[in-house]
């Protein structure tokens, strides 16, 4: 199961947050998204890969785990 994460080029720009709710959260105090939950099955992986895919500075990543 890949494990997220949102990195400092985060723009707060909600990309992430619109397209996994479930998994990607707004910090309003830092100003950029993080991971709030991670996903469990192979069906929520897709969730976020479609985020990672839709954030345009390229600030999620994964890892294999």
């Amino acid at each position: 199961m890949k494990k997220f994460a949102v990195d400092e080029n985060c723009i707060a720009c909600d990309a992430c947050t619109i397209e996994a709710p479930g998994f990607f959260s707004m910090n309003e105090d830092e100003g950029c998204a993080f991971v709030s939950t991670q996903p469990k099955n192979k069906s929520e992986e897709e969730v976020c890969n479609e985020a990672l895919e839709a954030c345009p500075v390229e600030a999620i990543s994964f890892t294999e785990g």
